[in-house]
């Protein structure tokens, strides 16, 4: 059991450093090249522009849960996004989108996504 799940960083894993030119609020996915690599992490503290940032690319994470979102354990989870710091979750693929790994359902509230993220990367540190 988490306890009382809000949002965040549910395990440890690997991480990449960044200097993103927007800021990043914690907890929210990151793309340093989006439209040309599938690189991503999430903010594991808020970044401000032109700061040096670490982003998570590994364990689970927990989300506030999109509107029309129907759970279950093991859906594919998505990313569509429209900038290095914007975009949308996805339950089905569309050109453009990312892999972020996949639903958990055990122990978290019916409004959050729980997501263990499943795309190791060459950048880990």
């Amino acid at each position: 059991n988490f306890g009382s799940v809000q949002s965040g960083r549910a395990t440890i894993g690997g991480r990449f450093y960044a200097v993103p030119a927007a800021a990043v609020a914690a907890n929210a996915i990151f793309m340093p090249a989006y439209s040309t690599s599938p690189l991503f992490g999430v903010a594991e503290y808020p970044v401000e522009a032109g700061a040096l940032g670490a982003f998570a690319t590994d364990g689970v994470f927990i989300f506030d849960k999109p509107a029309g979102w129907t759970s279950a354990a093991g859906k594919a989870v998505y990313w569509s996004p429209t900038s290095a710091t914007a975009g949308s979750f996805a339950a089905t693929a569309s050109t453009g989108d990312v892999l972020l790994g996949f639903e958990i359902t055990a122990n978290i509230p019916a409004d959050k996504l729980g997501v263990f993220l499943a795309r190791p990367t060459a950048l880990e540190s």
